[in-house]
């Protein structure tokens, strides 16, 4: 098997792990109501959108869109009717296909599938190396406005290895503690009290634990079990000032002084029985608030509004290691745009993207999907629309993502080490630190030598606050 074939075999699975995952499953109300009339004019794409005289020569056509996201699904849903009153003989239909990974790498080969789907970037080198996805038309998609007017362009990291744009920005992610309103109150505590360092948090995580009558936790002050474990680690090592990859993106960086110390503070919560390890997964100890704090991307925020309404939370930035946020706050991971099928016919395709055009050049849509995801827009000047400032937990991150790593992609050879090696060994216990890195070094490493991944950590724009001369 080719090199090319193992990588599109092995990330596929990484794919399909990644579009089931959880994650909110409604939209937030939508801020702005617009007439089809008052969509026309958006530049947001630095391409005027403006009605046609005929879309498809009038004859009628419907345009298939998948997505894995439910959220995603409600908002587009909600946006499309409003291009059909444009163009009534352009129906739009959107369908979530949960596990659309597998499907999408052998139908669209073929020329069958969606002519839209949603990508996740962390699958860049499956579509964009093998041209699952089409490149984005200049003249609709002006690569001089995205450069100066959206995150992450700069960097070059939505643009393939002949500049051309393969995918936009909707904005990025990364990690915030959620904390429980109730017991925060109930606990006597306030703004002050707010965790700068990771030993910060467990002193307060040990003042919101609670006990049953056998001394078992009934409440944990501080919940990461489950997958948040690797994550946490992966934070906690940039915190330190170390990638996780080596620069050539052939090797890992895991069994360093940064990995040991960062296993070291996290078996510390257990030491302290703040958190036990046959406690519940992090996320429903939080929802059945039998945890007061936890770590998490900001997607759950919708989780938890659309699902637990009653549930009173608010977010705090992660802790780091000296309370700064240099070197690095940690991972980041850009949310993106759908993209146009390749190997559709182009009269089909130039619908789609006339669509995508519409849709893209509208402000009110880059927020709406930015509520919806739970992210500061990756459109620079909506950072200080007021729906967006008056989000908290995207507030606080709009803040920190300066100072967060994008690493590119997030391969599969990396869950390979972490999940049995780091949060596996970790949860299970009885493993040494020394077995656990070395265990997940070697893991990694084979991993990473097996197929070409597209790696970017050093591109990160406080590199120089990094440690230096790392391998």
């Amino acid at each position: 098997m080719s090199k090319k074939s193992h990588m599109v075999l092995a990330l596929v699975l990484l794919l399909s792990m990644v579009l089931t995952a959880g994650g909110p499953v409604g939209a937030q109300e939508m801020g702005v109501e617009l007439t089809a009339e008052e969509t026309l004019g958006g530049d947001a794409t630095g391409v005027v959108y403006e009605r046609k005289d005929s879309i498809y020569n009038g004859e009628p056509i419907t345009l298939e869109i998948w997505d894995w996201f439910t959220s995603r699904t409600i908002l587009w849903q909600a946006w499309a009717p409003l291009y059909t009153e444009l163009y009534p003989n352009v129906t739009v239909e959107i369908t979530r296909i949960p596990d659309m990974g597998t499907k999408l790498v052998t139908a669209i080969p073929a020329g069958e599938g969606p002519d839209i789907y949603a990508f996740h970037n962390s699958m860049r080198s499956v579509f964009v190396v093998n041209d699952l996805t089409e490149p984005f038309p200049e003249d609709l998609f002006d690569p001089a406005f995205y450069l100066e007017n959206y995150y992450g362009f700069q960097e070059g990291h939505f643009q393939d290895d002949q500049g051309r744009i393969r995918y936009l920005n909707y904005g990025a992610m990364a990690a915030e503690l959620y904390v429980n309103t109730r017991m925060w109150e109930e606990a006597g505590l306030t703004e002050a009290d707010a965790p700068k360092t990771w030993d910060d948090l467990l002193e307060l995580a040990t003042r919101l634990t609670k006990y049953d009558d056998a001394g078992n936790i009934d409440v944990a002050g501080f919940a990461f079990n489950g997958g948040d474990i690797g994550v946490i680690w992966i934070d906690m090592i940039m915190q330190l000032g170390r990638y996780v990859h080596t620069a050539d993106g052939m090797g890992c960086q895991i069994n360093t002084p940064e990995g040991r110390r960062a296993l070291e503070t996290i078996e510390a919560f257990y030491d302290a029985n703040v958190n036990s390890r046959d406690f519940l997964e992090s996320g429903e100890a939080f929802q059945t608030e039998k945890a007061a704090i936890i770590y998490s991307w900001t997607w759950r925020s919708g989780n938890l509004r659309v699902n637990y309404p009653d549930l009173e939370f608010f977010t705090l930035p992660l802790p780091t290691f000296t309370g700064e946020w240099l070197p690095a706050y940690g991972r980041q991971n850009y949310d993106v745009s759908h993209v146009v099928s390749a190997n559709k016919p182009a009269d089909r395709q130039a619908v789609a993207w006339d669509f995508m055009h519409w849709i893209h050049s509208q402000d009110e849509y880059l927020v709406d999907m930015a509520l919806t995801l739970n992210i500061p827009p990756g459109y620079k000047k909506l950072g200080t629309h007021p729906r967006i400032l008056a989000d908290p937990p995207l507030a606080i991150l709009a803040e920190a993502l300066p100072f967060t790593v994008f690493p590119g992609d997030y391969p599969i050879a990396l869950d390979d080490a972490l999940i049995p090696y780091v949060q596996g060994n970790l949860m299970a216990g009885g493993v040494s630190i020394d077995d656990m890195l070395a265990q997940a070094q070697e893991t990694c490493d084979l991993g990473m030598q097996e197929s070409p991944y597209w790696i970017v950590e050093r591109t990160y724009v406080h590199d120089d606050q990094m440690i230096p001369d790392q391998p």
